[in-house]
């Protein structure tokens, strides 16, 4: 083979090579990327670390469709450790924990498909939402 020819066969090798990883890097991403739910909190297993919710509206982002309204789900959750790799919870913007979320209070939970479950999911975060009660009980009304 002539240094041409070989040269060719090494550009087209790692192309091919390059464009599988990108598309295993797409794949990565969307499953990575996080879907967002309403949802009602209907408990915290501590023991289990798992929250269970009732979805409440359509979500949005890549996995929208596996989530329908009215479907009570089980979420894993990561309750301690880096901020990276746990559950995060906020109540009204501010740090929480899971065990602070009252059954009933309304939630967005941020989720991805779970990478250790198969067609399990993981709540990478929890916002509780509050009422326009609490929020006029705490900020006073206008």
């Amino acid at each position: 083979m002539n240094r041409l020819s070989f040269r060719m066969v090494v550009v087209l090798t790692a192309l091919a090579v390059g464009a599988v990883s990108l598309g295993e890097e797409a794949l990565a991403a969307k499953r990575a990327k996080s879907t967002s739910n309403e949802a009602d909190f209907l408990s915290y297993d501590a023991e289990a670390k798992t929250v269970t919710l009732k979805i409440r509206k359509k979500g949005k982002g890549p996995n929208r469709k596996l989530l329908k309204p009215g479907k009570e789900v089980t979420f894993r959750v990561v309750p301690e450790g880096s901020v990276l790799k746990r559950t995060s919870v906020a109540i009204n913007g501010k740090k929480a924990e899971l065990k602070d979320i009252p059954p009933g209070k309304r939630v967005l939970v941020y989720w991805i498909p779970d990478p250790e479950n198969e067609g399990g999911f993981f709540a990478r975060k929890i916002d509780v939402i509050l009422s326009e009660e609490e929020l006029n009980e705490r900020y006073g009304t206008e």
